[in-house]
C-alpha cells in the first residue's frame, strides 16, 4: 500500500511553471520532493556547487595542518619552517579557490 495516496492536481501558467522548474533544479530534489518540502514548511536551499567539496577538503586539510603545527610547537616550543611554508601555501591556494569560484 502506498504511503502517499492523495493526488492534488495544480494548474500553473507558463511563468509559474518555469519558476517552479528553476527552483526544483537549484534544489537538486525531484519536483514532488520539492513541493512536499514546501508544503511541510521546510526551508529548501540550493544544492551546493560542485566545487564546494574540493574547497571543504582543502580547508579541512589546512585546519588539520594548523592543528599538527600547533601540537609540534607546544611540544618543542617551535615549529619547523617547512611546516609553516606548507601551511601558508595551503592557505593561499584555499583563498585562490574561494576568490575564483565564489
Amino acid at each position: 500500500m502506498r504511503k502517499r495516496n492523495h493526488v492534488i492536481p495544480v494548474r500553473l501558467n507558463t511563468k509559474e511553471l518555469r519558476f517552479l522548474e528553476e527552483q526544483v533544479e537549484k534544489s537538486g530534489l525531484s519536483r514532488e520532493e520539492y513541493i512536499r518540502s514546501i508544503v511541510m514548511g521546510g526551508e529548501v536551499r540550493a544544492r551546493p556547487c560542485e566545487h564546494h567539496t574540493e574547497l571543504l577538503r582543502k580547508i579541512s586539510g589546512l585546519c588539520n595542518n594548523a592543528n599538527q603545527l600547533a601540537h609540534v610547537a607546544n611540544g618543542c616550543r617551535m615549529a619547523g619552517e617547512e611546516s609553516i611554508r606548507e601551511m601558508l601555501r595551503m592557505t593561499k591556494e584555499t583563498w585562490r579557490l574561494v576568490k575564483e569560484e565564489w
